[in-house]
């Protein structure tokens, strides 16, 4: 069965941010955190998915799971929370550092994430966003709490599940000292496009890894490496993020 996410975020460009700021938010964080938690992405403010207002308020409720990012404050966001919140579906919340929120989100298990969208932070973000959204829809009731207060239907069970969340940290730590067989330069985006199955790379977080698989999503390129402490998907970035060692 298809896993959906809709996602609520600005449209056009608060005051304070730059031009097409949510859309590379978009790109750059959420697109790739929902592939990773197995969802199809899609926009609230996509015409192809929602032509009017009563087409976003039905989206919103019929989703599987709802992303709001309360970013400035954005009214949509935080009816679209609203919504959720009040039919006990499943909602994830995030937002970035500059944004006054006037709500205690990190109990919610909101994400924050650095509005510069750094490379450096941007892969961290992406594994957070992605944790929270798998635990938001394993963790999701199994029935409607508004129908449970009225004493609609069969009786709820006696234990709900738990819809705590648990955030990672927000930056994973950097390995240090770095291995003498690992070069100083970052791979450069030509070396990046030639990485295939089998090569073996430098993660700063990670350590040392082994390609399994190289694909294509959207214009980016993932890649799945086996690290001693797992298996990672990751977004192939050129940055000081992954090195090369020497002699591969």
């Amino acid at each position: 069965m298809e896993k959906r996410c809709l996602i609520i975020l600005p449209k056009t460009d608060p005051e304070g941010y730059p031009k097409g700021h949510f859309n590379r938010v978009y790109q750059y964080i959420v697109v790739p955190a929902c592939r990773f938690a197995g969802f199809t992405p899609s926009r609230a403010d996509d015409p192809i998915a929602s032509d009017t207002s009563m087409d976003i308020l039905k989206n919103i409720v019929e989703y599987e799971v709802v992303l709001c990012d309360l970013s400035s404050n954005f009214p949509l966001s935080l009816y679209g929370f609203a919504i959720r919140q009040g039919l006990n579906l499943p909602a994830a919340l995030m937002h970035d550092t500059k944004s006054r929120i006037a709500m205690e989100l990190k109990a919610m298990g909101a994400v924050e994430y650095d509005e510069s969208l750094r490379i450096d932070t941007v892969q961290n973000e992406i594994e957070a966003l992605s944790k929270v959204l798998t635990q938001t829809f394993d963790n999701r009731p199994e029935r409607n709490s508004l129908l449970n207060r009225l004493e609609i239907g069969t009786p709820p069970p006696a234990e709900a599940p738990s819809q705590t969340v648990d955030v990672p940290e927000a930056h994973l730590p950097v390995i240090s000292p770095i291995p003498d067989d690992v070069g100083e330069p970052m791979l450069k985006l030509e070396e990046l496009n030639a990485l295939q199955s089998g090569d073996e790379v430098f993660h700063i977080n990670y350590g040392k890894g082994k390609i399994k698989v190289v694909s294509k999503m959207a214009k980016d390129k993932v890649a799945r490496i086996e690290f001693d402490s797992g298996s990672k998907l990751l977004v192939l970035i050129p940055s000081g993020i992954f090195r090369k060692i020497k002699g591969k």
